[in-house]
């Protein structure tokens, strides 16, 4: 029986609902903020938004007065409510508001690299007005000398709406004259968001000269990235003699730590390092992009906490996003531009974006050498479906990556000057289901005949990547350079990380980068730093430091600098910085 009457729970659900109604319109809000397709005139964002409001609306009240019911189930007095109380209005407003500002706050602090300067403000504007608001709101709510104040309560409401309609007004009001402002100061508002290592660190300014024109690329360069790969591991095995290839990385070149971006996936930290930009600046701005009803517009960045997948699921339309997204060009197509080979292979190739069951199915067969390398026969022969399945996981990550393999091999029949850039997906793939058997100390659950039949496969994958480091050394050729990167590192998943996909029903990955664990950057060649370790920098660094290697112009709106400390330096003082606008006006 309810606490209070039949009529209780409908009065309760009038107070959520306009809390959710308020709710409803920060989460629009926000979205309107990070996505200025959303806001763009003629892009279809009347009937996004109105289904968002409502969808936040009808969510809120069913969701908070069942857990309040839920609280007062063994409740002592019986719950007096009338229609409209300014108590409980409040009440279910502090309680649904913080939820929705704290994922404002948390683009704002992890997310930052998909928002542009003039957005990053807007939404940080937007979240202090309504956070001021929010903490009279919390305070009358819970102190207990000021909830039963009426008037505070209604000073609050009314802090509450001024707050929204500020920020409302404060978005709305964007002109033309606002956007282009924000545009001409973005260069100077783009150094202090650059990422660890990215301002310049070649030759001195004052050897750069503008270049709108240029020969053609000066060398051949080869960059092989593998997503996932941890050097620690690397540098380890390779002390240890297994592997060869990089172990002459290490002793005739150079190599550093990357910093990765948020978010951390496939697309978006392939996307800013061949192509220099952060997210904003590139277009791909997240795993997925999502439509409401389908068509456009869509949406890039999501505020994370908020349930946004699951209340709008009805409605909602997801595609993966991809490198080929991008707005802006990749190293290869400006040597291609530039009269160079630019070729590429693997970089859409997301082993993540796939669910295992529609990949299972899709997927070519992994070749026999591979599997034959990778899984022991007794491995093979197992009948279980948690043993069939991983099995299947393997055997699709060595189908990928032989798939790229394979386009690399017909890439470089194509001799001349220029770049080739392959991504190979599968050790990532591998390193999320298969990091828990290799390091069971840092798991504790795993059996030992788990680790005998599945410990050696992660340092097996390894070995099979480098082979194909070592592939390309010995094709390497005078007077080329080799580049080995990782977009992102792995570490153990953490047992709350764990604990929450046994219970929301999520893939059990033992292995995550979501907090963007650093990648690498390993360079060999005749004109490479050699047995040294060049320091630290970042994923946008590398195509300025692509370009700059090819003796092509590098770009002032690039957010990556030039890791000249890759360099030996005979090479950077006989070969001055040249630079060029922007490559995307050029296009």
């Amino acid at each position: 029986m309810l606490p209070s009457g039949a009529v209780t729970f409908p009065k309760l659900v009038v107070h959520a609902a306009l809390a959710g109604l308020y709710g409803g319109l920060v989460v629009a809000l926000f979205l309107r903020l990070a996505n200025p397709a959303v806001g763009a005139a003629g892009g279809g964002q009347a009937p996004t938004l109105l289904l968002v409001v409502l969808a936040y609306t009808l969510a809120a009240a069913v969701v908070w007065p069942v857990l309040y019911v839920a609280l007062r189930f063994f409740a002592r007095h019986r719950l007096r409510l009338t229609w409209l109380s300014l108590r409980y209005l409040i009440g279910f407003h502090a309680v649904n508001t913080s939820l929705i500002l704290g994922s404002g706050w948390l683009i704002l602090s992890k997310f930052r690299a998909t928002l542009a300067p003039p957005e990053a403000d807007r939404l940080a504007a937007a979240c202090g007005w309504l956070t001021v608001a929010w903490l009279a709101a919390a305070t009358v709510a819970t102190v207990p000398r000021l909830r039963r104040r009426v008037h505070l309560q209604a000073a609050a409401g009314g802090l509450a709406l001024v707050a929204l309609l500020v920020s409302l007004h404060g978005d709305s009001a964007r002109s033309d004259g606002a956007f282009v402002t924000g545009a001409l100061s973005e260069h100077a508002t783009e150094t202090a968001s650059r990422p660890a290592g990215a301002p310049p660190t070649g030759p001195s300014p004052a050897e750069a000269r503008p270049a709108l024109t240029t020969a053609p690329p000066a060398r051949r360069l080869v960059l092989l990235n593998f997503d996932g790969a941890d050097l620690d591991t690397i540098l380890t095995m390779q002390a240890q003699g297994k592997l060869p290839a990089f172990s002459r990385l290490v002793q005739e070149g150079t190599y550093g730590r990357l910093a990765s971006i948020l978010p951390c996936v496939a697309s978006v930290t392939r996307a800013t390092l061949v192509t220099g930009m952060l997210p904003y600046r590139n277009g791909v701005r997240s795993a997925q992009a999502r439509s409401v009803l389908g068509g456009d517009p869509w949406i890039d960045v999501v505020p994370p906490g908020i349930g946004f997948d699951v209340v709008l699921a009805p409605v909602l339309e997801r595609r993966a996003t991809r490198v080929s997204d991008r707005q802006v060009p990749t190293f290869w197509e400006i040597s291609a531009r530039l009269g160079g080979l630019g070729e590429a292979a693997g970089w859409d190739d997301d082993q993540d974006a796939v669910r295992p069951a529609a990949a299972s199915r899709a997927a070519p067969a992994a070749p026999q050498d591979w599997i034959a390398d990778l899984l022991d026969p007794e491995v093979q022969r197992q009948k279980e479906p948690a043993a069939r399945a991983l099995v299947a996981e393997v055997a699709r990550a060595a189908a990928a990556d032989a798939l790229v393999l394979d386009a690399l091999q017909r890439l470089e029949e194509h001799a001349g000057r220029g770049v080739t850039a392959a991504s190979f997906p599968g050790l990532d793939r591998v390193a999320h289901i298969f990091l828990r058997y290799a390091r069971p100390a840092d798991f504790g659950n795993v059996s030992p005949r788990d680790v005998d039949l599945y410990g050696a496969i992660l340092e097996r994958y390894y070995r099979r990547i480098d082979g194909i480091v070592g592939r390309a050394l010995q094709s390497e050729g005078a007077g080329a350079l080799l580049m080995v990167s990782a977009t992102h590192g792995i570490r153990p998943a953490p047992p709350l990380h764990r604990l929450k996909d046994e219970i929301l029903g999520g893939e059990h990955l033992s292995g995550i980068h979501e907090d963007a664990p650093p990648g690498f950057l390993f360079v060999h060649g005749r004109d490479a730093l050699r047995g040294r370790v060049f320091g630290k920098g970042s994923i946008a660094d590398v195509a300025p430091t692509v370009l700059y290697a090819l003796g092509l112009p590098v770009a002032r709106d690039a957010h990556g600098g030039i890791l000249a400390r890759v360099f030996s330096e005979a090479f950077t003082a006989t070969h001055p910085v040249t630079v060029i606008g922007s490559y995307d006006t050029d296009r």
